[in-house]
């Protein structure tokens, strides 16, 4: 009598730190829902700290094991030592590390948004504008799966059910009535409150709402802020992200994966350059017209007002047009489906 298939097992590294932000760990999550079945066990690898910064992973209920570097750390007990798949969003990998993790796993997969480093995998994602595969052709082995372009971001999905109904919604509603300030769960320097006080300056008869993490170091300033305020909302560690990204007539944010989240949604928005990795992103968003962009953080207090000031209906349709022909937000499914795929490659 034949024996029951083993389930697969699948193992997240990524970290989360307050200079980095908790991104890679929030696109491991999306991934993990898009494979979240009885028959695949599903377990976490990250460094001391990324639980605390990422409370969405604790929700989870998923085991997060200890990591001590990119490829040491821990595997759930029960595992006997082995994984089907390690899947790594680390920009310190190397691609020794990952050669050195086929010891516990036969398929490796990356999440990679800088093209000039080499891997060792069988399945690599990068969500970067214009990437084509001739971008690895000598940074990854014959044979590997290349999934590139917007297209292919590990987005929540609750974004793409929600697109049919927040393109809808913006034909409706056109104007700016609501302004969304989301800048990462760590808030870096405090920026949130920052764009709060500049957001109030601009645009004083806005409802602005705040998403922030729990340990953002604008929160207790904006908490008391709020208090005087009944049109400023502060949202901590929130559950329902996409549904507060359409409710937006414009959202303020950082670039990576969140500022595709709103383009799945076609909500116009202002992206803040937080980090020299988002800038070829945000650059071919604002040439695509999906976004307007600022540079740096240090000419936040004057490029801000003048954005916001300057906007007019007619720029915000336009922006959301733009921003919706640039991903679909169904990147989750394609990256599901593939490494599946290399998984049933080696039995």
């Amino acid at each position: 009598m034949p024996q029951p298939a083993r389930p697969r097992r699948l193992l997240f590294r990524a970290d989360a730190r307050p200079e980095l932000g908790g991104g890679h760990i929030m696109r491991c999550l999306s991934l993990a829902a898009a494979l979240k079945v009885p028959e695949i066990r599903i377990a976490f690898a990250c460094m001391p700290g990324s639980a605390e910064l990422v409370p969405a992973l604790s929700r989870s209920g998923l085991p997060v094991m200890a990591a001590r570097s990119t490829a040491d750390f821990d595997l759930p007990a029960t595992w006997d030592g082995r994984a089907d798949a390690v899947v790594i969003d680390l920009y310190s990998s190397t691609r020794t590390e990952e050669s050195r993790l086929r010891r516990i796993a036969p398929v490796i997969a990356v999440l990679e948004d800088l093209p000039e480093r080499a891997h060792d995998c069988d399945l690599l994602v990068d969500q970067g504008f214009d990437r084509h595969p001739a971008d690895y052709a000598d940074r990854v082995p014959p044979g590997t799966t290349l999934l590139l372009g917007p297209d292919m971001a590990p987005l929540r999905p609750d974004f793409g059910r929600l697109r049919t109904a927040s393109l809808a919604r913006r034909l409706r509603h056109p104007g700016l009535a609501r302004v969304l300030v989301s800048m990462g769960l760590t808030d870096v320097g405090g920026i949130s409150a920052q764009i709060v006080a500049l957001v109030r300056a601009s645009l004083p008869g806005v409802t602005l709402d705040v998403i922030l993490g729990p340990r953002a170091p604008s929160l207790p300033g904006l908490r008391q802020a709020a208090q005087n305020d009944p049109d400023l909302n502060i949202l901590v560690d929130i559950d329902d992200m996409a549904d507060r990204v359409m409710a937006a007539d414009l959202v303020i944010g950082a670039g990576g994966g969140s500022a595709l989240e709103r383009c799945v949604l076609g909500v116009p928005s202002i992206v803040i350059i937080l980090a020299e990795n988002q800038r070829p992103a945000a650059r071919a968003m604002a040439k695509a017209g999906a976004a307007l962009v600022i540079e740096t953080p240090g000419t936040l207090a004057d490029d801000l007002p003048a954005l916001l000031r300057s906007v007019s209906a007619q720029q915000l349709a336009e922006l959301s047009s733009s921003a919706a022909r640039l991903c679909d937000g169904r990147g989750v499914e394609r990256i599901a489906s593939a490494l599946l795929e290399r998984i049933a490659r080696h039995g």
